[in-house]
């Protein structure tokens, strides 16, 4: 991922077509659906995004995989395979890891400073 405006598309989370965002493969996401999907990340807790939809934590370990990586787990050093945290947003049918969500964020901030 690098640091783009994703040339004018909305966000694949809130629709939004405003500020920095990441490109992903089907679509950008938005530094607020950035800070939001870390926060249902961290606690679980269901949130909404600035249009409105709903980010929410994926439960299922075979629910969708991300749309930026295409991973739905983290293989560990030994071999191990375990389930790795994503965010949807059902109204949008977009997914994204917690892994891709901490690169996002890394990318906007370094963007931003610059």
């Amino acid at each position: 991922m690098t640091a783009a405006n994703g040339a004018g598309r909305p966000c694949r989370f809130c629709g939004t077509v405003r500020g920095p965002r990441v490109p992903g493969k089907a679509g950008p996401i938005c530094l607020e659906c950035v800070r939001t999907g870390l926060r249902v990340v961290g606690d679980g807790a269901d949130r909404e995004t600035t249009g409105g939809d709903v980010l929410a934590a994926v439960t299922s370990p075979l629910a969708a995989v991300c749309e930026f990586c295409g991973r739905r787990e983290r293989r560990t050093f030994l071999g191990l395979r375990r389930p790795l945290l994503r965010v949807d947003c059902a109204a949008r049918d977009a997914v994204i890891c917690a892994d891709c969500l901490d690169h996002a964020g890394d990318v906007l901030n370094v963007a931003l400073r610059h």
